[in-house]
């Protein structure tokens, strides 16, 4: 088995059977410039479970070998070698180097021959016919010749299952061929169950990269297909037929969770496949998942919390992820608890970013009281939520507040980021000599709790040199900060000449701090209203109303 190597990294491989050991005779030779074989080679034939490593399909690769052997090839011809072999190869190398219509010529050619003995060469050119006809951009003939390919007498199956692919494959480029992509795609499953009933058949069959690993390489992209053309058909036998075929259970069903995700919130039928996956019995985190936003829609809370936690059982980042986005939706009916010990403290901050970018600006206050919430049990996680939160109302919804609450919530902002990095980084982390490795946003709070400090002390000169050294720290603030220049400003102006009126606040705010001490809420209410009239960018009592507010709610 010679393992042909896609990347360096040794992760993408085709694998090919070749022949390469026989019983040395007088007439035992290798023929051909390039990609030579031994004949005669005659059965029976063993198998050895031993691979052949081979890197020299790499990408970087391909545009030397192909300079390497077409001349080669070229000189064969001229000696009249005007073999299938030969004609499959220019294929081949043409093939590898995106030159479609050349690679197309010479497979025709291939056909064209007549004999006994190339049947493989035959299959292996009819099986990508269509695909070379499709990269040419002519869709429609590429699945008139699939359509054609697939009646040759020398169309094996294993040959079929590549046509099929790129059957499936013209057809998506084209609008109103998703009944054919259905039948493509049942196609192919019934032939590679076919083959798999009679193994042998896999490498009988086989030509060069032409395999079974080839052809079972793609089966599930090709039921990705059959399913995503049943849903827009809302075929709902056919959705049902495909989602069994996935390998639910298995590690590699999680590469398909994204396009899961994408068919579940389909603005057209995202409903119609959500119900579908809901009552197929599947087992499986992201059927959990759907099965609890099902249930939350439809009103069942308990119901929805059951799938809820059997969707955070899981180990998959996009399965938690949208787990956590479904609980902020819910505005918190459905409870976080069982996720929040799910991720890393390395997923979080990304997680909550998404989270974050995917809430409506409206909704975005609320959200952050959902996170508040879990402070006391999840205090990493709920501050990574609130911190990603924060900050995008300060960034995208800062037009939505008012100049008398922006430094409020740029200071609530600060306190989340500050407290975060004091939970999750080291002492040493956040000591002065350490704070260049610090993240931007952590480094920004740090200067904007000395902004905070220089107002308070009334300090103009540090108050504005804070300000844009803080800019120039985290510039994805830039515009907040400049919104609230105005009122900082206005702030030190008032600082630098008290009066009679100021003194008066000062009796006010004193009496309003009392009345909140002794829970009169209701009564303190109209003394904060007067004074937030009279004082509109007085932070304190700002600080103030928002106190009496909260409590009030």
């Amino acid at each position: 088995m010679v393992r042909n190597y896609t990347n360096w990294s040794g992760t993408e491989y085709v694998d090919a059977y070749v022949a390469r050991m026989v019983r040395l005779t007088p007439e035992t030779r290798f023929v051909n410039a390039i990609h030579e074989y031994i004949t005669p080679y005659e059965g029976p034939v063993k198998q050895f479970p031993i691979y052949a490593h081979h890197y020299g399909y790499v990408k970087n690769n391909v545009d030397l070998k192909t300079l390497r052997n077409v001349p080669l090839l070229e000189k064969e011809m001229e000696k009249k070698a005007f073999t299938a072999h030969n004609y499959l190869q220019f294929c081949q190398e043409y093939l590898s180097n995106d030159q479609y219509e050349k690679a197309e010529d010479y497979a025709w050619k291939c056909l064209e021959l007549e004999g006994d003995d190339i049947e493989k060469e035959k299959s292996w050119c009819l099986a990508h016919l269509p695909y070379l006809i499709s990269r040419q951009g002519d869709h429609e003939r590429a699945v008139e010749t699939g359509k054609r390919m697939l009646r040759h007498p020398l169309c094996s199956e294993l040959a079929s299952l590549r046509v099929y692919q790129h059957l499936i494959g013209a057809c998506e480029k084209m609008e109103g061929h998703d009944k054919d992509i259905i039948v493509y795609a049942k196609s192919y499953h019934g032939g590679v169950q076919r083959m798999d009933a009679r193994p042998e058949e896999w490498f009988r069959q086989s030509m060069g990269a032409l395999g079974e690993q080839q052809a079972k390489s793609v089966e599930n992209r090709i039921y990705m297909s059959g399913l995503q053309a049943a849903i827009r058909m809302k075929d709902e036998r056919s959705v049902n037929t495909f989602l069994r075929w996935f390998p639910w259970g298995m590690d590699e069903i999680e590469k398909f969770y994204t396009s899961f995700y994408t068919l579940a919130q389909d603005p057209k039928a995202g409903d119609f496949f959500r119900e579908r996956l809901a009552g197929s019995g599947i087992e499986d985190g992201f059927v959990f998942l759907v099965k609890a936003q099902v249930e939350w829609e439809g009103g069942d809370l308990e119901a929805a919390q059951r799938f809820h936690g059997s969707a955070a059982a899981s180990s998959n980042a996009i399965v938690l992820r949208e787990a956590l986005l479904l609980s902020f939706r819910s505005m918190g009916k459905i409870s976080l608890e069982p996720l929040m010990e799910r991720l890393d403290v390395t997923q979080w901050p990304y997680i909550s970013e998404y989270i974050a970018s995917q809430a409506e600006m409206d909704l975005l206050a609320d959200w952050i009281k959902v996170a508040e919430g879990y402070l006391p049990g999840s205090p990493v996680q709920a501050r990574a939520l609130l911190t990603a939160l924060q900050e995008r109302l300060l960034i995208e919804g800062v037009s939505q507040v008012s100049d008398q609450e922006l430094l409020l919530e740029m200071e609530r902002y600060c306190k989340w980021v500050l407290q975060y990095g004091a939970l999750v980084y080291s002492d040493q982390m956040r000591a002065p000599e350490g704070l260049s490795l610090m993240p931007k946003k952590y480094r920004f709070a740090l200067q904007m709790e000395r902004v905070f400090r220089d107002l308070e002390n009334a300090d103009q000169q540090g108050t504005l040199r804070g300000l844009y050294q803080a800019i120039g720290i985290y510039p994805s603030l830039c515009g907040a900060i400049r919104r609230m220049l105005p009122v900082i400003e206005e702030e030190l102006e008032k600082a630098g000449r008290p009066s009679e009126f100021e003194a008066l606040g000062v009796q006010v705010k004193q009496m309003v701090r009392d009345l909140i001490q002794e829970g009169r809420f209701i009564d303190a209410m109209p003394l904060i209203q007067q004074l937030s009239s009279l004082m509109p960018r007085d932070l304190e009592v700002l600080r103030l109303r928002q106190r009496l507010y909260s409590e009030i709610r």
